[in-house]
Formats: C-alpha cells, structure tokens, sequence
C-alpha cells in the first residue's frame, strides 16, 4: 500500500483482491436468490370477488424454503367491502384441478379500513409443511367476511 496525506491506496495487488472479494460476494448472492425454490417460483394470483363483491386483492404466495420460513403468503385487498375478513387456503393433495377432498386451512385476518382496504400475511415452518411437503398439489384461497374474494386454482410443487 502506498501512503499519501494521510491516505492509503491500495497496491494492484490489493485492488485486484478487493475486485475479487466483491465478484465472489455478488455471485454468491445471486445464486442463493436464483435457487431459493427451484421446484416452486413465487406466484401472484388475483383475489376477485363473488357476487357482485367490489374490489378485489391479490394472494402473494413465496416459498424460500428455508430453515426458518418454509413459505410466506402476503394478502391484501383493495376496495372492498369495509369489515373483518379470515383468509383460509384450501389445498388438494390429491388432485391438480382442486377438486375432491381438501384441507381448508384459516391462514390469516384482514381488517380493512373504511375504503376496504387492508393486508395481512402469515409465515409457515417447515414443520407446517411437514406432510405434504416433496407433493405437487392444487390450491386456491378464499376470503370470507362482509364479502367473498377467491383465486383461481393453482398447482405448487413443494420441495
């Protein structure tokens, strides 16, 4: 290192180091995040209401099937009926169209405010997922309460 006014500048050896280091770190990151689920990518699906239900929302639905948070399912809606909603997944382990029997699941509360809007999300474990995980299954989501918002079916492959 050479020494200027107080300053050090690094030799072309220790630039050529620290250049390394940061290609390793930036390539090390970018292969954790490109192979967080290769079996599942995260998906949006839209919340649409029944009936004539105004509004609408969206399902976020991620799995980083990590050691800590297996999956992760961001909820919300947007114009609304005003009130309190439970939202529940309904899975399928033996179909790909969701249909025959189903685990209903309550996941998560949503209160809106007075313009029915309002977000929610919950984080399952790995133990959550311990028996259906390794399946490929179908599932939607429902959100009940002064009004009902559904997603359309969806096939997840569990790692």
């Amino acid at each position: 290192m050479r020494h200027h006014l107080g300053r050090f500048y690094p030799s072309g050896e220790m630039r050529h180091f620290f250049g390394l280091t940061v290609v390793a770190v930036l390539a090390a990151t970018l292969v954790a995040v490109a192979s967080a689920d290769s079996a599942y990518h995260t998906e949006r699906l839209e919340l649409r209401g029944l009936n004539g239900a105004p509004g609408g929302g969206m399902v976020v639905n991620a799995h980083p099937n990590g050691p800590i948070v297996y999956a992760h399912e961001i909820y919300e809606l947007n114009g609304a009926v005003p009130g309190t909603y439970q939202v529940a997944l309904h899975i399928f382990p033996a179909s790909l169209t969701c249909s025959g029997g189903s685990a209903v699941i309550p996941t998560a509360t949503i209160e809106t405010n007075a313009n029915g809007n309002g977000s929610a999300d919950v984080k399952f474990t790995p133990a959550d997922a311990a028996g259906i995980r390794g399946l490929t299954l179908s599932i939607y989501w429902t959100v009940t309460g002064p009004a009902t918002y559904v997603t359309d079916c969806t096939i997840v492959t569990l790692d």
